[in-house]
């Protein structure tokens, strides 16, 4: 696991300062939120949480197509010897890649779906943040159908992200008796 410094320290120095890094700090803020309302109901590792959402968005350096700086980001960490975070750059596009789809991209052969709760944290907690500001689901989605109109592929996995989304979204919310969008959009006071 990277300890939180040297995840910072690969991040400044891959991103030379560019603005996509806001939106990597407040998912990795965010992240840990949801994961400390986890905690009492789940196991999480908060301290892998924080860094591996602040890398999620690392492949941003080569690419901003929405789903190839997955596996940039997927490519970059693996070849530092980063696996746990790298899995993390690949399944968070999408809400997960199956295997045909992983292969398609250039990924090892096989599925990239968010598995463990720190993966599927950073995944919903990245559609909850536009830019470096928390939104909903309901309007990150139409912002990526926007944004990603020229996308063909991209467009059409975007419904079963959603799904994949909300349904994670309903059963945290369920384990916490809250609102996982409440908590994102706390803002961190250290901030």
């Amino acid at each position: 696991m990277l300890a939180r410094q040297k995840a910072i320290a690969i991040l400044t120095k891959s991103s030379q300062g560019a603005q996509w890094t806001k939106h990597c700090f407040a998912v990795a803020d965010a992240a840990v939120r949801v994961g400390l309302s986890l905690e009492p109901h789940r196991s999480v590792d908060c301290a892998f949480l924080w860094s591996a959402a602040l890398l999620h968005d690392i492949g941003r350096y080569v690419t901003h197509d929405p789903v190839l700086h997955g596996v940039e980001g997927y490519k970059f960490l693996s070849a530092r010897g980063h696996h746990k975070e790298a899995r993390i750059c690949a399944s968070h596009i999408l809400f997960g890649l199956k295997v045909e789809e992983a292969v398609q991209f250039g990924l090892p052969a096989r599925d990239f779906v968010p598995r463990t709760i720190e993966e599927q944290v950073v995944t919903l907690v990245d559609f909850l943040i536009e830019f470096d500001q928390p939104t909903t689901l309901e309007r990150r989605f139409s912002s990526l159908r926007r944004r990603n109109a020229g996308n063909p592929y991209f467009l059409g996995r975007l419904d079963r992200a959603f799904g994949s989304a909300t349904s994670f979204m309903e059963q945290i919310e369920q384990d916490i008796g809250g609102s996982v969008e409440r908590i994102v959009a706390l803002q961190d006071q250290s901030s």
